[in-house]
Parts: C-alpha cells; sequence; structure tokens
C-alpha cells in the first residue's frame, strides 16, 4: 500500500502561514485518497470552503491540522457542509481543526442508488462551532466504530452530533458541548456508547429517539459518566417507541425540565445524581422500566 504524506504548511518554508484555496485542499484530498492513504496536514490560517470538502471512498487517511485552534475551516455564506463523506470510508481520521459555521460541519452526501458505508472514522481534538443544523451529522449511513473523542462543540442552532438508524457500536466520550439546541441525538442507532462528556446550556442535553418509519427495535445504546448542567429543558429525554437503553451514573444538575424524561418501553435507570431540576428528577411518561437511584 502506497503511503502519500501530504504537508500543506508555508511555515516549513519560512514563508507566513496563509489560507489555501478551497481547490487546492481538494487536490491534496483526492490525491492521497487515489494513493490508497496517506497524512494530508492542514497549515495555521482561515481556509474558506464554499463547495464542501468531499471525501469519497477515503481509507487509511489522516486529515490533521497543526493547531486546533489556528487551522480553521470557514464556511461561506452558503455553504452547506465543510466535509462531505460518501461511499465506502475506512480508518478516516480527522484530527486537530476547527469547522467554523455552515450548515453542518462533518456530514454524508447522498448519491442515487449508493449506501454509504462508514467503518473506523475518527474526529478527535476538535472545534465545531456556529453551524445551522448539526456538527456532526450521519443519519442514514451504515457506521461502525465511528468515535468522537475529546472535541468542543459550541454555539450550535441544531445538535452537536446526530447518530442515525446505520449507526451502531459507535462512541462519543470526553467532549464538551455547549449551547446546542440538543446536545447528541442517538434517532436509531444500536449499542452506542455516549460516556464521559461535559454538556452545560443545551436545550435538551442527550436525546435517544427511534428512527422515523422504522419499527421500534432493542438498541442497547449506553448514557453513562455524563456531567449535563444547565438543560433550558429536559437533560436526558428517551422518546417514544425507543427500547432497551440505558442510563446511568450521570451527574445532572440545574435542568429548567425534567432531569431524565422516559418515554418508550424497558430502559434501564440506575444510580444518577440529580439535583435542581425545574420539574421531576426523573419523569416516566410512558412504558416499564428499571429505576435504581
Amino acid at each position: 500500500m502506497n503511503r502519500l504524506f501530504l504537508l500543506l504548511t508555508l511555515l516549513l518554508l519560512g514563508q507566513p502561514a496563509s489560507a489555501l484555496p478551497e481547490a487546492e485542499i481538494q487536490r491534496y484530498l483526492d490525491e492521497a485518497i487515489k494513493a490508497g492513504g496517506g497524512e494530508v496536514v492542514i497549515p495555521p490560517g482561515v481556509h474558506l470552503i464554499e463547495r464542501g470538502l468531499r471525501l469519497k471512498d477515503a481509507k487509511k487517511l489522516r486529515i490533521i491540522g497543526l493547531d486546533a485552534e489556528e487551522c480553521v475551516l470557514k464556511a461561506a455564506a452558503k455553504t452547506n457542509s465543510l466535509f462531505l463523506l460518501s461511499g465506502a470510508c475506512e480508518a478516516l481520521r480527522i484530527e486537530k481543526l476547527t469547522f467554523e459555521g455552515g450548515q453542518d460541519a462533518v456530514s454524508e452526501m447522498a448519491e442515487p442508488g449508493l449506501m454509504n458505508q462508514f467503518a473506523k472514522v475518527h474526529v478527535g481534538r476538535c472545534f465545531f462551532q456556529n453551524q445551522r443544523r448539526a456538527a456532526v451529522l450521519l443519519p442514514k449511513a451504515a457506521v461502525e466504530a465511528l468515535e468522537i473523542e475529546d472535541c468542543t462543540f459550541r454555539d450550535i442552532d441544531g445538535t452537536g452530533v446526530v447518530f442515525g438508524e446505520g449507526m451502531s457500536g459507535c462512541s462519543i466520550t470526553h467532549n464538551h458541548l455547549t449551547r446546542c439546541k440538543v446536545g447528541i441525538t442517538l434517532a436509531g442507532s444500536q449499542r452506542c456508547l455516549v460516556a464521559s462528556n461535559e454538556i452545560s446550556a443545551c436545550g435538551t442535553g442527550l436525546l435517544i429517539t427511534a428512527a422515523a418509519e422504522v419499527q421500534t427495535i432493542e438498541q442497547g445504546n449506553v448514557l453513562a459518566l455524563n456531567a449535563i448542567t444547565g438543560s433550558l429543558g429536559n437533560a436526558i429525554q428517551l422518546n417514544s417507541r425507543s427500547l432497551k437503553n440505558s442510563v446511568m451514573q450521570n451527574e445532572i444538575s440545574g435542568s429548567a425540565g425534567d432531569g431524565i424524561h422516559l418515554l418508550g418501553d424497558a430502559h434501564g435507570v440506575k444510580g444518577n445524581q440529580i439535583t435542581g431540576s425545574g420539574g421531576k428528577h426523573i419523569a416516566i411518561q410512558e412504558g416499564k422500566h428499571e429505576i435504581v437511584e
């Protein structure tokens, strides 16, 4: 397997850092994908993205900024997504970048007759801010072993992270989310782990819901060890048709609504510490659940 190392920086030439044209970044990404993998390093600067950077069939590819806060991919006024994933992506890493604006920061691109399939995707040490719909949005792709770790999400008009019905065995851990309409949504996902995140001043902190027009299935998601403060609504909400999820050892304080709001059926709620809720600490709206306070 050819390994292609592509260093996108003027610093090594003794010149000041400057923004790269979108077409140039795309060219380096395409060359790395064509070579079967490699590393693309984004230099410091504010790089304006208008069309969206496309990652189709990207494998064994690492995209990394030299400095997480100084390497900025900034959406133009009408940009939909900063990164668009499609095809069969595997062993893809996106690290140490700031994603500014856009409808979404990282999302999938649907193509007629093609089912996107992603595996072993890692998003780490990134900043996401000011997206209009979601920072990370993967509603339909078949995804296994995707990790979002140690990232910061702030001022998202919609949702910080959306995992859809094709997600299985994925994780969201050790992230910071603040001022999002919803921090994290699992919409029909199965066996996903949401753990050790700090979520503050969001409308809803964590939301589990069923996929639209899909029969209720055993989901088996785990929400554990998260710290959720100052939610404007319910801190954790499980909607109708959600089934067999676990909510364990979360610390919830100061929600305007309920600490944990339960619909659906057969959820396990154990060992959560809940204080200062404007509604109930644990509100059961439907279903039978195992509650251990």
